[in-house]
């Protein structure tokens, strides 16, 4: 995990480390197709959990839509397309581009314990058709860590491309070291089937009306979260 100060000194160059992992193939090793859906995996030596990257080439919603319901709602929505996920708040604004952000997880699988995720993410506009966002799990004082809960140590990275005819692209990469007693190898076996899940539960989001066509997560669970 990164301090802010480390954040500070290298969020440029993560941004940039960022968007080259999405755009090109270089180093990447397809690992399987769910759903016609390419998803790529790759190693790096600072963790045994790898990275995972996949695209969905049409979500049915413009690129600046969907990227403000992933970088300014995700709070409120993230439990459509994870179903682990109970309630989070943003902790600390820093910008209209940069937020540090808490979500907990309590997971459908027995024996299991409950996870938080604390991280900063920060977005920037590539160009008039194309916007990127960058996400690091963050150490913060404020928020320490509860009993009974493991924290995720998290690599994240989203693209939002927009098509001609109106709906969007969406590149996604992600590494999850769960923390606690939760084997790499066991990590690195599951995700594809976790993120399959995911994106199609993403692609539903958004063909059914998107944040018009869904409930907010109740603000009350959220509020209660601070707490």
């Amino acid at each position: 995990m990164i301090t802010l100060k480390e954040w500070e000194q290298n969020k440029e160059k993560w941004l940039d480390l960022d968007l080259e992992l999405m755009t090109s193939d270089q180093s990447w090793k397809e690992r399987t197709q769910k759903k016609g859906i390419p998803i790529f995996q790759r190693s790096f030596p600072d963790d045994k959990n790898d990275l995972f990257r996949w695209r969905l080439p049409s979500v049915a919603a413009d690129h600046r839509e969907v990227h403000h319901v992933f970088a300014h709602q995700m709070v409120d929505y993230h439990h459509y397309w994870t179903a682990e996920y109970s309630g989070g708040y943003v902790v600390n604004q820093i910008d209209n581009n940069t937020h540090i952000v808490y979500q907990q997880f309590n997971p459908i699988v027995p024996f299991v314990s409950k996870r938080d995720l604390l991280y900063i993410q920060w977005s920037r506009e590539v160009n008039d058709k194309m916007i990127q966002t960058s996400f690091r799990s963050i150490q913060y004082d404020a928020i320490p860590l509860p009993t009974g809960f493991e924290r995720i140590d998290w690599w994240g990275g989203h693209l939002f491309e927009a098509n001609a005819d109106g709906t969007s692209q969406l590149v996604l990469i992600d590494r999850e070291n769960q923390g606690g007693q939760f084997p790499s190898f066991m990590m690195n076996l599951i995700m594809p089937n976790y993120l399959t899940h995911q994106f199609v539960s993403i692609i539903r989001f958004f063909e059914k009306g998107g944040t018009a066509a869904h409930e907010k997560l109740a603000e009350e669970k959220n509020t209660a979260l601070k707490k």
